[in-house]
């Protein structure tokens, strides 16, 4: 049995400029202090990548730093970080199938990746995103979610991200795991794993 190829979403397949996100929100800002560490530690305290709603997050963000923005203008600010990694969606549409998606993430983001990149989703037989499985990586139960979809036993599947604490979670799992540094690296050691697979 082939090895079932799961892939992480951002800085793996789409590439993404945090900074981006950062620079339109700062001149909107009367706090100029530490707004790129204010807002992912607010981020990480909504729970929007566990599936809580957007709005009360953009409220907190408001009030902590006050951010003189509109709703609408901080969602593009927020989503428009984003630019396909070509090389890498060719190693996806290489790999055998199923094949899978596991990412962290939020549904601002979802739709606008399906809105802006509608080709990425559809490479996959199934997408395990955080903001819908309610856990984020590295909690076991969403890597668990992907092995309920696959039906396979842990060290069927290989998992490329680009964060090593994913990576290390995953191996922890049962998992081959690749941490992503370049294309070329990923498909010499998925060939190697795949050529060792009975």
């Amino acid at each position: 049995m082939p090895l079932i190829h799961v892939f992480d979403l951002g800085n793996v397949l789409l590439l993404y400029d945090y900074g981006l996100f950062v620079g339109r929100i700062r001149d909107c800002c009367r706090e100029q202090v530490a707004i790129e560490e204010t807002v992912a530690e607010l981020y990480r305290q909504s729970g929007i990548g566990r599936g809580a709603e957007f709005e009360p997050f953009y409220q907190t963000v408001v009030r902590s730093l006050g951010l003189d923005m509109p709703l609408l203008e901080f969602r593009l600010a927020w989503s428009d970080i984003f630019s396909r990694h070509d090389p890498m969606l060719q190693v996806v549409r290489q790999a055998p199938r199923p094949r899978f998606l596991l990412s962290n993430t939020d549904a601002c983001h979802v739709a606008w990746i399906e809105q802006r990149f509608p080709e990425v989703f559809p490479l996959f037989d199934a997408c395990v995103l955080s903001n819908q499985v309610g856990a984020e990586k590295p909690d076991p139960a969403i890597y668990r979610q992907v092995e309920r979809l696959s039906g396979v036993p842990p060290e069927q599947h290989v998992f490329i991200d680009d964060m090593p604490p994913f990576v290390s979670a995953a191996r922890q799992l049962g998992w081959r795991a690749i941490q992503f540094t370049g294309v070329d690296d990923v498909v010499r050691q998925l060939a190697l794993l795949n050529a060792a697979v009975p």
